[in-house]
């Protein structure tokens, strides 16, 4: 891919996000994509085969860089959980206002239904899903050599449920905004912790004012 394909390529990412944020995934037309961004609908096809493709395209980078945030923060202090958890429980409010807010929470949830009737938007997920595990799978498996700890349990099952807890966080997130307070990321985190054979410290006091989740 030349350079200038390549920078095409971000541009339209780049406006598709703001696109799709906006109006919803079944909202949003190729067409209003490629005029965000400043080319012609042709543009867009020559860099992505469907709506669904770019979706996905926008999807798997956002997860990627992410995830690259993540790794970069549990590495760049101590892996005591004391110290840690907090640098954790900060990350997550940044990857919420900086990748994952609640319009994207909706974006993906509106995905995942319309890919239930749709197989090849389906595997396509489940492909995206796949990565995502993995990653959270590489950072536990990373985790566990920098202190020195065997797990308990399968490290991708770990990896599925730390997924899921968070998933299921934005969801209640969107329909109870009050719903996710401080307290709830301590725990949830304390509990992911205590999954993985970690001594953790006391949860923290309760805290009244909503606080943002993150989902991978």
């Amino acid at each position: 891919m030349s350079r200038r394909q390549a920078m095409t390529r971000q541009h339209l990412l780049d406006a598709a996000a703001i696109v799709f944020a906006r109006n919803g995934f079944h909202g949003s037309t190729l067409k209003e994509v490629a005029a965000t961004a400043g080319f012609s609908k042709g543009a867009v096809y020559s860099n992505f085969k469907s709506k669904d493709d770019l979706f996905l395209e926008l999807l798997d980078e956002r997860i990627e860089r992410q995830f690259a945030v993540v790794a970069e923060v549990l590495d760049s202090g101590s892996h005591e959980q004391a110290e840690q958890l907090p640098r954790i429980r900060d990350l997550i409010g940044s990857i919420q206002s900086t990748f994952w807010d609640d319009n994207w929470s909706a974006l993906y949830l509106e995905f995942v239904l319309y890919a239930r009737h749709n197989p090849e938007a389906q595997a396509k997920l489940a492909a995206t899903a796949q990565r995502s595990r993995e990653f959270v799978q590489e950072l536990i498996e990373h985790e566990y050599a920098a202190v020195g700890v065997k797990g308990k349990y399968p490290t991708r099952d770990l990896a599925e449920i730390s997924l899921a807890l968070f998933n299921g966080l934005g969801v209640n997130q969107l329909a109870d905004p009050s719903a996710i307070t401080e307290q709830t990321i301590d725990i949830t985190l304390a509990l992911l912790y205590d999954s993985m054979g970690v001594d953790n410290p006391a949860v923290a006091e309760p805290s009244r004012a909503p606080r943002g989740h993150a989902t991978s």
